[in-house]
């Protein structure tokens, strides 16, 4: 019988048995393994040459009888002790995956910190970016007066050093007649240099001149003192309920049959100057504008402007001023009952738009504000006199000038003191009208995903800023913090939205005829406003204390106000 007992095991018996030159018994498969694993290395003897197989001895049974399958360990002999095992087995395997959890649940909290210490530092490096562009655009213009100064200094003091070294003699008085009949040429040449320079440097900021900014500045000041008594609902401000209530009465105010509003502004919730505050203006397919008394529901105007309005947003009014980008990226405006043309700083000089993306008219009632889609912005300023829109400054609204960003839309602060910029890679870029500078860049978190700004509209407080995208992504921004309080995608898009008088409702009109009211910050509550038509809602207007709204769509000549049929 085969009694060998394993050397490295130590189980009996051995069902391959071969004997190693050092006198050890093992089993041929094990004693390989261990070898592999070790390189050959004598596992009893490691100071021992190498250990090749062709070493070993192999021990063979002299009877198949001899060959006797090893016994059962005496502990699985029953089936209780079978059991127990399996128990036993059972419990440490769900230790060990108790152990694999933690493990993995450890991991995923120290890539969430990694992550989140990641995104910050992306952005402290954006904005230490922003701030270096900033230092460098500054220091640019400050390099250019500083030189200047520098160059008449260095000029006087040569000036000054040469006249005081010269003595009595001949030489001396010879270079004090030569230097003054230099010195002239030499400060007339200075003085070209320095005009020159000055000349370049304002070519470069292009300025708001200092009376239309004192006039916007006048404004804002009137508005911003107006501003917490206008937006404070009166004790008959429409409650979340009455919009849900509201049912549309149909009026038709383009007589034609083009059938098709595809712009309006105005109403009754919006200042302004003069006596805009309570009125409607259309552009439809007929290409003419309608202007509609709220008060006295009646059309007060109709203006052939033999062009129409290039989509919502693009139409804008204060007071008797009225802006409107055409299909072709025009510009017109109407000054009272008269179409004014545009005029450039010089008497004669024609301007030249260049595919206009959105227009804003300012507060003052006198100005208006053009973006370009190269990023160019323009400031006009109406002339009642010559009946005439003349240019009063230009500047590039994106910041960063790369061929791949355009503008796309633009928002003006209810106040008038900040110009909103709409850009093609999702970001919006507020600039300070007073200190004529880029005050800060909204942009979401995601911003890999983002897309082109196509709507941008400010609450009447002021404190809010809605934008939409082109894939139909709704986000309204908190100014204080800069950070967005909500980001919604409305599948079927968005193509125009609308804060009520005082910022307590939110409405957005979209592509499927279709206007949704929500409760600003309770986001949750919504009224649909629908009555079958499927064209995309081209215009928004809430009416005095949000108990009404007037509502257009590109596919209907009726002007709907919406509102409580009992009242």
């Amino acid at each position: 019988m085969n009694n060998f007992i394993c050397a490295l095991s130590g189980q009996t018996p051995i069902s391959d048995p071969v004997a190693l030159p050092t006198g050890q018994i093992c089993s041929k498969k094990l004693l390989l393994t261990k070898l592999h694993e070790t390189s050959n290395r004598n596992p009893f003897q490691p100071d021992a040459p190498p250990l090749d197989e062709s070493q070993l001895v192999s021990l063979v049974c002299n009877s198949k009888r001899d060959i006797i399958v090893p016994p059962r360990n005496p502990t699985q002999n029953s089936i209780p002790n079978i059991l127990q095992t399996l128990s036993s087995e059972y419990d440490a395997l769900v230790l060990e995956l108790f152990d694999t959890r933690k493990a993995l649940q450890e991991t995923k909290e120290e890539l969430t910190h990694a992550l989140y210490q990641n995104d910050a530092a992306v952005r402290v490096i954006a904005r230490v970016v922003m701030e270096r562009d900033m230092a460098r655009k500054e220091l640019a213009q400050w390099k250019v007066s500083d030189r200047t100064c520098g160059e008449i200094m260095q000029v006087g003091n040569e000036a000054a050093s040469t006249t005081t070294s010269s003595s009595g003699t001949t030489t001396g008085a010879n270079k004090r007649k030569r230097m003054a009949e230099e010195e002239p040429a030499m400060v007339h040449a200075e003085d070209h240099e320095m005009n020159e320079n000055v000349a370049k440097t304002d070519q470069v900021t292009s300025g708001i001149p200092d009376t239309i900014k004192k006039e916007l500045k006048d404004r804002w000041t009137v508005l911003s003192s107006e501003r917490k008594a206008k937006t404070k609902g009166s004790d008959g401000y429409a409650a979340f309920e009455d919009i849900q209530s509201f049912a549309a009465v149909k009026k038709s105010y383009h007589k034609t049959s083009v059938k098709g509003i595809l712009a309006m502004t105005g109403g009754g919730g919006r200042g302004g100057a003069g006596d805009g505050h309570d009125k409607i203006i259309t552009s439809s397919k007929d290409k003419h504008l309608y202007v509609y008394d709220w008060e006295e529901e009646k059309v007060k105007h109709n203006f052939a402007a033999k062009a129409v309005a290039g989509g919502a947003g693009l139409l804008d009014c204060v007071g008797d001023l009225v802006a409107m980008v055409d299909s072709n990226g025009g510009l017109k405006v109407l000054a009272g009952n008269k179409f004014v043309t545009l005029s450039g700083k010089g008497d004669d000089e024609d301007i030249a738009l260049d595919h206009v993306v959105g227009v804003k008219v300012h507060p003052t009632g006198r100005h208006v504000f053009v973006a370009e889609k190269s990023g160019k912005i323009w400031l006009f300023e109406l002339d009642s006199e010559n009946e005439i829109m003349k240019e009063a400054t230009t500047w590039n609204g994106l910041e960063d000038k790369s061929d791949d960003i355009s503008c796309t839309c633009v928002g003006l602060h209810p106040d008038g003191l900040i110009l909103a910029i709409g850009r093609s890679d999702g970001k919006i870029g507020l600039w300070d009208l007073n200190t004529e500078k880029l005050a800060t860049t909204l942009a979401m978190s995601n911003q890999a995903e983002s897309s082109p700004i196509t709507v941008i509209d400010f609450s009447e407080k002021g404190v809010h800023l809605a934008s939409v995208d082109d894939k139909g992504n709704v986000s309204v921004w908190d100014l204080r913090k800069q950070k967005s309080m909500i980001s919604m995608n409305i599948p079927e898009g968005v193509s125009c939205v609308s804060f009520c008088p005082i910022g307590k409702y939110f409405a957005y009109g979209t592509l499927k005829g279709q206007v949704v009211v929500t409760a600003v910050k309770d986001w949750d509550k919504k009224a649909i406003l629908s009555d079958g038509d499927k064209g995309a809602i081209s215009g928004l207007s809430w009416g005095k204390d949000a108990k009404s709204m007037a509502v257009t769509s590109t596919t209907s000549r009726v002007v709907k106000i919406w509102g409580l049929l009992d009242k």
